[in-house]
């Protein structure tokens, strides 16, 4: 879910929830997603060819920053400190493609000045390992930061940094009452706190972020700090989902956690959106209204006790797919009107941003050949988006990888990864009107839980990394890899865009690789 939208959807509709952080606000414990703090350090350092002494100076960059918001937000307590270990598998072709496009991006427009290269910043390169080094060095002890413990989870320990920070509020309870801040602003990270509330009572979210704050709402001031009200955030969507009435019992306040699993059809980092709910236009708002119509007045949820009660779902996604012709109609139509508008470039825009970024609003020819005004355009959809001559059968594989997702994400926030290994195979979604018919009546577990057995760092690496990348691993590992996996890397991959907005919205059209196999090749 692309968090510009959905923190300008909060904002706007939940004004109050954005505070300015004051001193008086005592904080008991902060907690960090690091991992985008390495990327805001690096854009105000200049790279002068050599590797060693950018890494230096970016890694000390980094422990300042750090630094920086533990003076600001004064913790008492515990600082927790995470970045990015090795990810499930389900977030793995979401890294592939994210640094293939970076690669193609500046094939696209190469420049002469050298430049650091990014994708180091993933778990078991020699960079993140420096790092880690450091970072423990550097918070060593919590007596120069006026706190009394200093938690690190390094990317050399499993798992997505803030996954980690909320598996480390479930398992200590003792924080349950105590006022907590978390620095990071990504959509994840906002339903992460809702969704954990029930552990720890009183959690803000906190993110150094001017320019965004002035470009949401004019009247802020960039200068200040701000939080997310993240318990008022909760109030105001369960007494909204409620129907407006305020909650008395706990069906109705378990309609926080309905809110978190539906948002899921509007996209994440492990399933795609639906063409008919477009976060960007008005698909959290359709969600939210038939939410409203099917369930609110109801004594029934869609999760209760953690669990997915399925048949009261199958309600929801059998309204949203009544009128899922109408709602993706009514989609094209707008996308056919954003078509004809001319897009205002800056002058000093980069050759890509005037040519490649908005070519998914402009390159539409996907998109109009499956036509939704036309009859038979489900079949289409599938044909062109999936390659395959839809039957049931393939409607069934489908949906039910859909729903596993679905399950497999609801699990991966409330209680943790159950499965390391899972995946959703397909860049889309079904269509809604196929997904009802499958959405199983009785309660039942799609997802079964597992050893936990991540992937390694170097079989990560091997999975997500470009070829010019590549050098990044052990030189026999990348020699093996070329050799055997050639296909893998190669560097004119077709891209899919149909309902994308912006080029970094697309997806890169990898040939299937099997994380096992490479797996092999690394360990041998």
């Amino acid at each position: 879910m692309g968090i510009p939208a959905y923190f300008s959807h909060i904002i706007k509709n939940y004004p109050n929830i954005l505070q300015k952080f004051q001193k008086k606000f005592l904080v008991d414990n902060l907690f960090l997603d690091s991992n985008s703090i390495i990327y805001d350090c690096l854009r105000d350092i200049n790279y002068s060819g050599n590797n060693d002494d950018y890494e230096r100076k970016l890694i000390n960059a980094v422990c300042k920053k750090i630094e920086t918001y533990i003076q600001q937000i004064s913790p008492t307590n515990i600082v927790y400190i995470s970045f990015d270990g090795v990810a499930p598998v389900a977030k793995l072709n979401q890294q592939k493609n994210r640094r293939y496009k970076s690669w193609f991006i500046q094939q696209y427009e190469p420049s002469n000045k050298p430049s650091w290269d990014s994708t180091a910043i993933t778990p078991g390169t020699e960079f993140m390992n420096k790092l880690n080094l450091q970072i423990r060095y550097h918070f060593r002890t919590p007596i120069p930061f006026k706190t009394k413990k200093i938690i690190i989870s390094g990317s050399d320990l499993p798992g997505e940094g803030e996954h980690k920070v909320f598996e480390y509020i479930r398992e200590n309870s003792e924080i349950k009452q105590q006022k907590t801040v978390i620095y990071g602003l990504d959509a994840d990270l906002i339903m992460l706190t809702i969704n954990n509330l029930s552990y720890c009572k009183n959690m803000y979210l906190f993110r150094e972020t001017p320019d965004f704050i002035k470009s949401i709402d004019k009247s802020l001031d960039p200068n200040y700090l701000y939080v997310v009200d993240i318990p008022q955030f909760k109030e105001q969507l369960v007494y909204y989902l409620n129907n407006d009435k305020i909650p008395e019992e706990d069906v109705e306040q378990n309609r926080v956690y309905d809110y978190i699993f539906m948002c899921f059809m509007l996209g994440n980092d492990f399933l795609p959106h639906f063409p008919a709910l477009n976060i960007r236009t008005n698909g959290i708002d359709i969600l939210m209204e038939t939410y409203r119509n099917v369930l609110g007045n109801s004594r029934k949820n869609i999760i209760k006790d953690g669990k997915i009660i399925w048949k009261n779902f199958k309600l929801l996604v059998k309204e949203l797919a009544m009128n899922e012709e109408n709602y993706i109609q009514d989609e094209y139509r707008k996308r056919n009107k954003a078509e004809k508008r001319p897009i205002v470039v800056d002058e000093e825009a980069s050759k890509f941003d005037k040519e490649m970024l908005h070519a998914p609003s402009k390159e539409r020819e996907v998109e109009k050949y499956i036509n939704p005004l036309d009859k038979y355009w489900e079949s289409r959809y599938y044909d062109m988006l999936f390659d395959v001559e839809i039957d049931d059968e393939w409607r069934q594989k489908i949906s039910m990888n859909y729903l596993e997702g679905l399950e497999w994400t609801w699990k991966y926030y409330s209680v943790g990864c159950e499965d390391w290994r899972w995946c959703y195979k397909y860049h889309y979604p079904p269509l809604l009107i196929d997904l009802v018919r499958f959405v199983p009546y009785f309660d039942t577990d799609l997802i079964e839980k597992k050893e936990k057995n991540p992937v390694k760092e170097e079989v990560q690496l091997s999975y997500v990394l470009p070829r010019k990348s590549l050098y990044l691993l052990p030189r026999r590992i990348e020699h093996k890899l070329l050799q055997q996996y050639n296909d893998l890397y190669r560097l004119d991959y077709e891209f899919k865009w149909a309902y994308c907005k912006y080029f970094w919205e697309s997806h890169v059209e990898f040939p299937d690789v099997d994380v096992e196999k490479i797996e092999i090749l690394v360990e041998n």
